[in-house]
């Protein structure tokens, strides 16, 4: 027995007089039924879990800029090329499991849902030994964080990713093939990003010739960690033999703390390698409210094989997104070091992952 919701579109039948023949018009009915129900199931439990290739598609890291120029027959620097140099990270795995309880009834359900992601990426650049901040030879390397020029630098960054769904749904069968479920809840994520960065052979200090700026790092790290209210659907469209299209589209509004650790230091060494000196700049914030929207859908083909009424396996392939927006604040002033001894950050890089993914599910009643 299904609980039936039928919309109907009923057209009436307009009667009039004719003004010149007198004739009446007959009734012309006109029905569209588009029926909506919501399937009577038996109590079953649902185990789930999903392999995703995914890549970070937040702004690269930019830890150093790498000028190169030749010099004209008057001293003069002509053709100036600078490269960005960034960290840009590749794919990493990422997990998901789900346990889904159906109410015998009509078509409600329960679903606690983990993901998590772990990924790093690193990257090198070198440039000519600097001989002074007055007199540079081709190529500069310059750090992005402390504006020096350095011959070596190297660039990591490190992504952590935790989150967790509690939502409630509903099945609802539209005509014979297709089949949503609208669900409401609450997410739970956590966000970590690290970019760090290292420098070596520093330019010497023309004024103190047995000192040299040789050395320096610099890490921007941020933490996210916010709950907040979900929803979306899962659609299907069913084909045949177990085959069927799905999809899913889900919303959250996160409310957490938000903190940002921005730091770097420049490393001064006499002649014998000695420390004789070192300057550190930092803009840190421990704590701050935010509120950060996030989106995510995916897009797949599913086989389904029927064991019997009460036990079935599922496998699923497709691609899926993840985006939460300006949740990552992002380091950008050339120079703040080495000139005023102090780092800015900008606050204005969504968080987002993306990539294939592989599923398998087991319904048992």
């Amino acid at each position: 027995m299904k609980t039936k919701i039928s919309l109907v579109l009923l057209g009436l039948g307009l009667v009039s007089a004719s003004a010149y023949a007198g004739a009446v018009a007959e009734p012309m009915p006109v029905s569209n039924d588009i029926n909506v129900t919501a399937p009577d199931q038996s109590g079953m439990w649902s185990f789930g879990a999903t392999a995703v290739l995914m890549q970070p598609t937040n702004e690269a890291f930019n830890y150093a800029n790498v000028t190169d120029s030749t010099m004209n027959s008057a001293g003069d620097q002509v053709n100036i090329d600078t490269d960005h140099k960034s960290v840009n990270e590749g794919y990493g795995w990422w997990f998901g499991a789900d346990v889904s309880y159906a109410f015998p009834g009509n078509g409600r359900d329960v679903t606690l849902a983990y993901e998590g992601l772990r990924s790093s990426g690193i990257d090198n650049a070198s440039g000519a030994p600097p001989l002074g901040s007055s007199n540079p030879v081709s190529p500069v390397l310059v750090s992005s964080f402390t504006g020096l020029p350095y011959e070596t630098a190297e660039g990591e960054t490190d992504t952590n990713y935790d989150a967790g769904d509690l939502v409630f749904g509903q099945k609802l069968d539209v005509g014979s093939r297709i089949r949503l479920h609208p669900f409401v809840g609450v997410r739970y994520a956590h966000i970590n990003t690290e970019d760090t960065a290292t420098y070596g052979n520093g330019f010497r200090v023309r004024s103190f010739p047995t000192s040299t700026y040789s050395a320096g790092d610099a890490k921007l790290e941020n933490t996210f960690n916010g709950i907040g209210p979900r929803f979306g659907s899962d659609a299907q469209i069913n084909l045949s033999q177990g085959f069927s299209v799905r999809a899913r589209l889900g919303l959250s509004v996160l409310i957490g703390s938000r903190s940002v650790d921005n730091t770097g230091s420049v490393f001064s060494y006499d002649a014998t390698n000695t420390v004789v000196g070192v300057t550190t700049a930092s803009d840190n914030n421990d704590s701050e409210t935010r509120i950060v929207p996030e989106i995510d859908g995916r897009l797949g083909l599913n086989y389904t094989y029927d064991f019997d009424s009460n036990m079935a396996l599922g496998f699923e392939a497709g691609w899926q997104a993840t985006n939460y927006f300006n949740v990552i604040a992002d380091q950008y002033q050339m120079g703040g070091l080495a000139s005023s001894g102090t780092q800015h950050y900008q606050d204005n890089s969504s968080f987002g992952i993306q990539g294939p993914y592989a599923r398998i599910q087991l319904d048992v009643a």
